[in-house]
């Protein structure tokens, strides 16, 4: 089948399409700027030549690079920490969705993949994230966007549209080009740092390639609506430590700050941030995901997609061999 990838020059989105044609379909890109698939799918050993040049925003590039596709796979969306950039965000984040999933089940597509992530059902105290859970969504622009996108996609899906969800935990794994997606930020502070604050903190992280594999699982037309945990396995941060300090060959360590004073820093940081903005892992949500996300139920990908997921510390590995490559570590 032709599948339209939107997000194709982004990290789950290109090693999504290397899956998909690795399962014996045809990928098309809607991109912005097709020189960026040289730099990232490209460099996956993907074919790029089909592309169709526009914005997840605008109806008719999106209708245009539709055409005589089966499936979709909607990767694309705009991930910004300035709080500057909030708004743009929501909004971009919301029309492209209406645009690419509602247009996608208008022209008949079988089935549609949006791509969403587990910020969208994380909610404090919930022993275990599942896809059946109320959309939550944190405090935090990024969580708003995508539970906003989850809202429309559920209400497409109550309608009996074949649209398959799925929510990817921390996402990292080897690099697509250039491209390490925001997750890596955190591995590459880590390292830098040489340790890892908190008490009963973890990191529910997953391989790009597992992601990308259940992508690929759920293109067969028929099943109708669908929702699946990608969220990978909740690992302490004490064992994220020796993990680090086996592939990286360098001493890392936990510092046993409370997770309540981690949260107390992330708040103070946005606030910080709203005057003089500035780049960092660190903020209000991410201390909340960092210090209680619990564990996901990934189990139906296992029995229903045929997902096998990765050990942790391979993942790590080839994140950090990745990052040392770029110049990064």
């Amino acid at each position: 089948m032709r599948v339209l990838v939107t997000g194709g020059t982004g990290f789950i989105g290109a090693w999504s399409a290397k899956a998909v044609v690795d399962a014996g379909h045809h990928v098309r890109f809607l991109v912005r700027n097709p020189a960026r698939l040289e730099s990232s799918a490209a460099k996956l050993g993907l074919d790029t030549s089909d592309h169709v040049v526009g914005d997840i925003t605008d109806p008719d590039s999106v209708r245009r690079g539709l055409d005589g596709c089966n499936a979709v796979v909607h990767a694309a969306a705009v991930v910004a920490v300035d709080p500057r950039r909030a708004d743009e965000m929501k909004q971009t984040n919301l029309a492209g969705a209406r645009n690419v999933l509602g247009t996608a089940i208008d022209v008949g597509c079988d089935p549609v993949v949006y791509v969403s992530s587990i910020a969208a059902l994380f909610q404090p105290g919930v022993d275990l994230l599942s896809p059946d859970l109320p959309v939550c969504g944190p405090s935090d622009a990024y969580g708003q966007s995508k539970a906003r996108v989850e809202e429309y996609a559920r209400d497409l899906q109550a309608g009996g549209a074949p649209i398959a969800i799925t929510y990817p935990g921390m996402v990292i794994g080897p690099p697509a080009g250039d491209q390490f997606g925001e997750a890596a930020q955190g591995v590459e502070a880590a390292v830098r740092l040489r340790f890892l604050p908190g008490r009963s903190a973890a990191w529910t992280m997953v391989d790009v390639r597992d992601v990308a594999a259940a992508h690929a699982a759920l293109l067969e037309p028929g099943h109708g609506p669908r929702r699946f945990m990608l969220g990978g396995p909740r690992v302490p941060i004490s064992a994220v430590a020796d993990m680090l300090a086996s592939v990286t060959g360098r001493r890392m360590g936990v510092l046993p700050v409370p997770d309540s004073a981690l949260r107390l820093v992330g708040r103070v940081v946005d606030v910080v941030d709203r005057f003089v903005p500035f780049d960092t892992p660190v903020s209000e949500a991410a201390m909340e995901y960092y210090t209680r996300m619990p564990d996901t139920d990934d189990r139906p990908s296992e029995v229903e997609l045929g997902v096998e997921y990765r050990d942790s510390s391979e993942t790590l590995a080839d994140t950090v061999a990745g990052l040392m490559g770029a110049g990064r570590l």
